[in-house]
């Protein structure tokens, strides 16, 4: 039976791409045993100079393109830091003209460099622009601490950069730990890592405002056992989602009635570590009166009781899929 070529020029580029079938591909070669016409397009198929040729030139496209943007951001960013000199050049001079001393001169200088770190860096810096901007600017903005905290003869250099770092911390570094290059047992829990470092930097907050603040006793008992207390519910809402090989839904009812729990007896956690006594608030509670005596009671045995329900029928639902699946 003979083929037409219309027929043959639609199998032509399953051929081509050696996806056809056995019969097809053998009618494909007995017609082009008989046909140049096929044969010709067939060639053109083979062809790969113009698809190369567009390649190569969308390549030629998009490299030209990244030096254009490059040069560009390389001249913003000279322009920015030339701009800044100014008034560089402009406090150096007042400085020596009125002080006869560089004092505040520094203090000019850091704080146009926590300006050049959001603005030159990320202009002038071809990759990992977030970790230098970041790291720039938290670099500077520590030495500008440490320059006003020189200049005015003062001491409140820690209680300012720790509480900072911490703040920063919270925000920037799950991005800062994904990016960085880590190896072994951290590459594989950087979430972990993340919690240990917000973790440390926050017991180093307390630390430090006891410190500068010369807290009693009092101080260090109260704030390590209520900080202590209350970390445990984020530690084990962490462990449970991270680590717990279970389905989403079975973590998500874990999850919300941990959370119920918590805030249930947190109060209570507070004013036991205060007063020295244990007194549950969720026992005097009664959903029939609402005066401002049993508000807290009440919203504490509610929450309870609703964290309860949906993380039990989340938890229910989870366990019946994993068991059909």
């Amino acid at each position: 039976m003979k083929i037409s070529c219309d027929v043959i020029s639609d199998l032509l580029p399953l051929y081509h791409d050696g996806v056809c079938n056995e019969a097809s591909r053998k009618l494909v070669e007995e017609h082009l045993a008989e046909c140049d016409t096929c044969v010709a397009m067939l060639a053109k198929l083979n062809d790969n100079r113009i698809d190369n040729q567009i390649s190569a030139e969308r390549e030629d496209v998009v490299q030209h393109h990244a030096k254009a943007v490059k040069r560009k951001s390389l001249v913003v960013g000279t322009i920015i830091a030339s701009i800044l000199m100014i008034p560089v050049l402009t406090t150096f001079i007042v400085n020596l003209a009125t002080a006869g001393a560089l004092d505040w001169f520094f203090i000019v200088i850091t704080s146009l460099m926590v300006f050049a770190s959001v603005t030159v860096v990320p202009l002038v810096v071809e990759k990992n622009k977030g970790i230098w901007t970041l790291g720039s600017f938290t670099g500077s903005l520590l030495l500008l601490f440490l320059t006003i905290n020189i200049f005015n003869n003062q001491s409140w250099f820690f209680i300012a950069t720790i509480p900072t770092i911490f703040g920063l911390s919270i925000f920037f570094s799950p991005y800062v730990i994904r990016k960085l290059p880590l190896t072994g047992f951290a590459s594989h829990h950087k979430g972990l890592l993340t919690m240990a470092v917000n973790t440390i930097l926050l017991y180093a907050t307390i630390i430090v405002s006891g410190l500068f603040t010369g807290g009693s006793a009092e101080y260090w008992r109260v704030s390590l056992l209520i900080t202590s207390a209350c970390l445990i519910y984020p530690w084990a809402l962490f462990l449970i989602i991270r680590y717990i090989r279970t389905n989403k839904l079975v973590r998500a009812g874990i999850c919300v009635f941990i959370s119920g729990i918590f805030l249930a007896i947190v109060e209570d956690i507070v004013m036991w570590v205060l007063y020295g006594t244990w007194q549950s608030i969720i026992t005097s509670a009664n959903p029939f009166s609402w005066d401002v005596h049993m508000i807290n009671a009440n919203v504490n045995l509610l929450t309870l009781l609703v964290c309860c329900a949906v993380g039990g029928a989340l938890t229910a639902i989870g366990l019946s899929r994993r068991n059909r699946n």
